[in-house]
């Protein structure tokens, strides 16, 4: 068994460093074109990636040892992640494949795979991929087809179509932030076809720029610039256009949480929402979940990370989920994040509205305590007696009015213990609780 390639959201690390060295790269292209021939699919997939220096050269590799393994590839060049997802499904490759580290710095890279259905492949084919890896030969192939320009234009149009009406963003004055990414050439086209008027910013991406102190993850000059030149609302991207936060014309940022509330909100109010459930992950902040049960809604959590939400999604036969950061998946429309598509209705619902962004969102978040406990070994918390009791306690203090989230880090030896619930200097007192316990039972 090779060493755990995959994690949360496809491969990703320090680009051509392994796991994105040339020879596994090139290997996973050979063990991809092998495993969709044995599953009965011609071995094809769609290719795009993001704007960083290293993309061409990972997806050069990979493309060349897939069709040397008897695979054919369509290159669509620098593409949105959920470009792929959207596309994928309407053409007659078996799967797609993003070259893109999101929301990362430049240096890093990463590899995503999305099955023919554009949902990021689940945990048991990653693992029968890495299991092969190690066997196979990889040979040298063709060199990276010219790429397909006009996959851009049919992304936009899928996007621009699921709007249902023409220039729903008539009369708007939109920022976009494109995060020096996938979205600098689509993001601006698509606004501009909805109707706003937008000023586009840090969208000259230079291979070495993606990220860096812009887009989602870093939205200060975007609020700066909204502000600056009295636009109606500030739109953000990350890297690979997969996320998006907004700002209003205010220069407040509504981030994943206020716009699941008024997404959610606007679906209630067309009968479009089953089961009147949203789906977030355990690190949205409990005012998100009071707003939606005061409005007669209740909130599915799962684990971090948009796979999960998606998987929770269709276990729940919920229509729309998401994470704080951005991530929102709407089922109507898709099956991923996609920071245009979700940025784009939500200023189409305030423009329907003749309201500001502003009103969009009356969210009010709960006080949040994250505290982050060094451990010398991880044992399930309900094997410890002290940890389970403080908790239980804890957990009874804030029923109805707050929240505790104790999990393991994913990467480090860390207990981290979140506390929410309305009063700050009570959630304090509850957490020390809390951390203390871990300190006598694991430090």
């Amino acid at each position: 068994m090779v060493t755990k390639l995959f994690g949360t959201d496809g491969i990703r690390g320090r680009a051509l460093e392994w796991p994105l060295d040339e020879d596994t790269v090139r290997r996973l292209g050979a063990v991809l074109a092998e495993a969709l021939a044995e599953a009965g699919a011609a071995p094809s997939i769609l290719l795009a990636g993001d704007t960083r220096a290293s993309t061409d050269i990972l997806a050069g590799w990979l493309a060349s040892s897939f069709q040397a393994a008897g695979g054919q590839v369509t290159w669509a060049g620098v593409l949105p992640t959920p470009a792929v997802s959207h596309l994928v499904r309407g053409c007659d490759c078996a799967a797609g494949v993003v070259v893109s580290a999101s929301h990362n710095p430049a240096d890093d890279n990463g590899i995503k795979v999305l099955g023919t259905g554009g949902q990021k492949i689940d945990d048991a084919v990653e693992r029968r991929l890495e299991e092969r890896l190690t066997s196979v030969r990889p040979r040298p192939g063709p060199a990276l087809p010219l790429a397909d320009a006009g996959l851009a234009d049919r992304y936009v149009e899928l996007l621009q179509t699921s709007h249902g009406t023409t220039r729903p963003l008539a009369g708007m004055h939109v920022v976009l932030d494109c995060a020096n990414g996938a979205g600098s050439v689509v993001g601006p086209r698509l606004l501009e076809r909805l109707g706003a008027r937008v000023t586009a910013i840090f969208a000259t991406p230079d291979g070495h720029n993606i990220n860096r102190d812009c887009g989602a993850t870093a939205p200060g000059a975007l609020v700066r610039k909204v502000v600056e030149v009295g636009a109606d609302a500030g739109l953000a991207l990350d890297g690979d256009a997969d996320r998006a936060v907004l700002i209003d014309e205010r220069g407040r940022l509504l981030d994943g949480d206020d716009i699941l509330l008024a997404w959610a909100r606007h679906l209630v109010a067309e009968d479009r929402l089953p089961g009147r459930t949203v789906v977030a992950t355990v690190m949205s902040n409990y005012g998100l979940e009071r707003a939606l049960r005061r409005d007669g809604m209740k909130i599915e959590r799962c684990p971090v990370g948009d796979r999960s939400v998606w998987l929770a999604m269709v276990e729940r036969g919920a229509a729309l989920g998401g994470e704080q950061s951005g991530h929102v998946i709407c089922s109507h429309y898709s099956v991923s994040g996609d920071g245009l598509l979700t940025g784009s209705h939500l200023l189409a619902i305030a423009t329907a509205r003749a309201r500001p962004v502003s009103e969009l969102s009356d969210l009010v978040r709960m006080p949040q305590l994250l505290v982050n406990v060094p451990v010398a070994e991880r044992r399930p918390f309900e094997e410890l007696p002290r940890v389970a009791r403080e908790l239980a306690e804890v957990e009874s203090r804030l029923e109805g009015r707050g929240r505790v989230l104790l999990r393991y880090s994913g990467t480090e030896a860390l207990a981290r213990v979140m506390v929410e619930g309305e009063d700050g200097a009570e959630i304090e007192t509850l957490a020390n609780r809390l951390v203390d316990a871990l300190r006598i039972e694991l430090g």
